[in-house]
């Protein structure tokens, strides 16, 4: 049996901002990092699994900041959040451009509290 789990990385801009990882669907619209996770992976090893492979990144350079519990497509999910170490300039605009690559951007504060409303955020983990 398998069960989702999604994950966001966050980072702090030139400008001091943090901003999130998300997947455009459309335009205005975004979606969560998820996969699938098997027996055999815990709900972290799998997320991070998922980012390394679909986002070509060294998941040895995140730290994980926060772990939640979320509503989507209708099951519970453990949510990961995932700050990256810091790092000169350069070094983000080279994962940037892989990230943008796989399909992946990040999005402000107000853009990603945006998506996560429409997913009722708990604190509480859901341990699959």
């Amino acid at each position: 049996m398998s069960a989702k789990v999604a994950g966001t990385i966050m980072y702090k801009t030139e400008t001091g901002q943090y901003v999130f990882l998300v997947k455009p669907q459309t335009k205005e619209t975004f979606e969560m990092l998820s996969t699938e996770k098997n027996n055999q992976q815990t709900p972290l090893a799998a997320v991070l699994i998922a980012l390394q492979a679909k986002l070509k990144i060294d998941v040895n350079q995140l730290r994980l900041t926060n772990l939640a519990n979320i509503k989507l497509d209708s099951e519970n999910v453990s949510f990961f959040v995932f700050q990256w170490s810091e790092h000169m300039p350069e070094f983000y605009t080279e994962q940037l451009a892989l990230i943008s690559e796989a399909g992946f951007q990040f999005k402000t504060p107000s853009e990603f509290t945006a998506l996560l409303d429409k997913l009722e955020v708990t604190s509480v983990p859901h341990l699959n």
